[in-house]
């Protein structure tokens, strides 16, 4: 007699019919099998379905989710990237043990992927309290990660203040610990990266963020990070003390381009009001003469918020090719 054909374990195409029936029998084990098949049948639909079904199986368990971070733990990069970003977008990850068991993770794995990923699962906390906020600053300063995971802690750290924030939540304590890498990071990635981060909130800073800006626009010595320190600074909830931070960098500023921010960011700031301070620009540096009679003419045309203005502005400075170049 023939033989009869060995049974099939999964389903060939795991986000096909048939496959949640054999799962509905045996649950998340089934899961991990099918992403195992997929990645060997190198079957990127079943992935990404796959990866949209982890969540849906995990729900809110945690015991689930822990077991899910066993797997990933000694599982080849591939896959673990796979379980892990299942993990993500599970409510089960906002579970106290999981957060940490993920903080640990990125702390203390021997593998740089399975850090990063651990870093990036991170990322849709609902909010971080202050030991957190330490360990990912932590991890941000280390002179001894690749730039890559430096950059991904702070990122996360960003990315959870705007959950906090937009859940209700208090920025200080996480704007203290971006604006503290904003200043004493030797790395100027992970300034840029955590002056923008402060840029993002799109709220009314107050006064002591403001001043923290308003040192990294004068001091940074990298110019892209002073043009980001810039942009952050208009958001200042004191307009005055806004505009009188920019008229006391500007004569300083060694870079065209960093200059141009600082120009345009004094009238996002200050609106119509503050051209008088924008033809003082001009009068220190003439290449802005040209852009101070075309912002006088759209103002004088009605526009008044700035990004819509902004739209209608002619550009003649070509920036950043141009951010090397020095003062006359």
């Amino acid at each position: 007699m023939a033989a009869e054909p060995p049974h099939q374990r999964l389903p060939r195409l795991t986000c096909r019919a048939g496959y949640l029936d054999f799962e509905q029998l045996h649950g998340l084990p089934t899961v991990r099998a099918a992403i195992q098949q997929s990645l060997a049948q190198n079957d990127p639909a079943a992935l990404a379905f796959l990866t949209e079904r982890i969540p849906e199986v995990m729900g809110g368990d945690a015991q689930a989710a822990l077991q899910v971070l066993d797997w990933a733990d000694t599982a080849p990069a591939p896959e673990s990237a796979v379980l892990m970003a299942g993990l993500r977008e599970a409510s089960a990850v906002r579970d106290a043990r999981v957060a940490e068991r993920l903080l640990t993770m990125a702390e203390q794995h021997a593998s740089i992927d399975h850090r990063a990923q651990a870093l990036q699962t991170l990322e849709t906390q609902a909010r971080f309290g202050a030991p957190a906020q330490d360990r990912l600053m932590a991890l941000a300063r280390s002179g001894t990660a690749p730039r890559g995971m430096s950059l991904l802690a702070v990122r996360t750290l960003g990315w959870v203040m705007k959950n906090d924030f937009q859940a209700g939540g208090s920025v200080e304590p996480y704007l203290t610990r971006l604006l503290t890498l904003a200043r004493e990071s030797e790395d100027p990635h992970v300034r840029a990266l955590a002056v923008e981060l402060t840029a993002s909130l799109s709220m009314r800073l107050d006064e002591r963020t403001v001043k923290q800006l308003a040192w990294v626009l004068e001091n940074d010595a990298d110019a892209n990070v002073r043009e980001l320190a810039g942009l952050a600074l208009s958001d200042g909830r004191d307009t005055r003390a806004v505009l009188n931070h920019f008229r006391a960098a500007f004569p300083g500023e060694q870079r065209l381009c960093v200059r141009w921010a600082i120009l345009r960011y004094t009238l996002r700031a200050g609106g119509a009001a503050a051209l008088h301070q924008a033809r003082d620009y001009a009068r220190q540096d003439r290449r802005f003469a040209r852009d101070v009679a075309d912002f006088q003419a759209l103002y004088d045309a009605g526009h008044v918020d700035f990004d819509r203005l902004w739209l209608n502005k002619r550009v003649y400075h070509r920036c950043p090719e141009d951010a090397e170049a020095r003062t006359p």
